[in-house]
């Protein structure tokens, strides 16, 4: 565990460096309208969210980095390209097997739902990406809920923590979570207010 914190370590050091600071002190809630179609999701508004669920969020530009259960989650969004992703790092990429690298795939395909598996800078992510612009609140909780659930599944039921296709290869009805209700705990989280 000691070579996955350290490797943490420097992933967390890559995104946090690479982006410029900003502070985002003092938004007042009262002046903010809900996202709607007609009033399309802001980086500010983005800030809010962020901060229901860690009030000591770290943002870098349009870039956060969060805490939640000790869990690191980085949220990144571009005006430029109406994006928003939620990404959290799950373990090193180097580690994997063909065998588990396939289960993941299965997952992305049955039970990983909005949020997927994906392999970038050495790493495994949970990450939910979305279109900015018409992100509401629901989706941007049930977003980042999911993220962090696939990041306590791994390596048991490999599930976002919501729904499951049957359709696919790996499927297991009888399979049940003994991972805690994280996405359940930042739904609840987010709807708060």
């Amino acid at each position: 565990m000691p070579d996955f914190a350290r490797f943490l370590a420097l992933v967390s050091i890559s995104f946090v460096v690479l982006l410029p600071v900003t502070n985002a002190q003092g938004l007042d809630e009262a002046d903010k309208p809900p996202a709607t179609a007609d009033n399309p999701m802001t980086l500010e508004r983005v800030d809010e969210l962020v901060r229901r669920i860690d009030n000591d969020a770290i943002r870098n530009g349009s870039s956060w980095q969060i805490k939640y259960r000790n869990m690191p989650i980085f949220v990144v969004a571009d005006d430029d390209a109406d994006r928003i992703r939620i990404m959290s790092p799950v373990t090193n990429a180097a580690t994997l097997s063909e065998d588990h690298l396939v289960r993941l795939m299965q997952a992305n395909f049955e039970s990983a739902l909005d949020a997927r598996y994906a392999i970038a800078q050495g790493a495994v992510w949970s990450a939910y990406i979305h279109p900015l612009s018409v992100l509401d609140e629901r989706e941007f909780f049930s977003g980042m809920g999911q993220t962090v659930s696939l990041v306590v599944t791994y390596g048991t039921t490999f599930s976002s923590g919501a729904l499951a296709f049957t359709g696919g290869d790996y499927f297991d009805d009888d399979e049940k979570p003994a991972d805690p209700d994280v996405f359940g705990d930042i739904m609840e989280k987010g709807e708060q207010i």
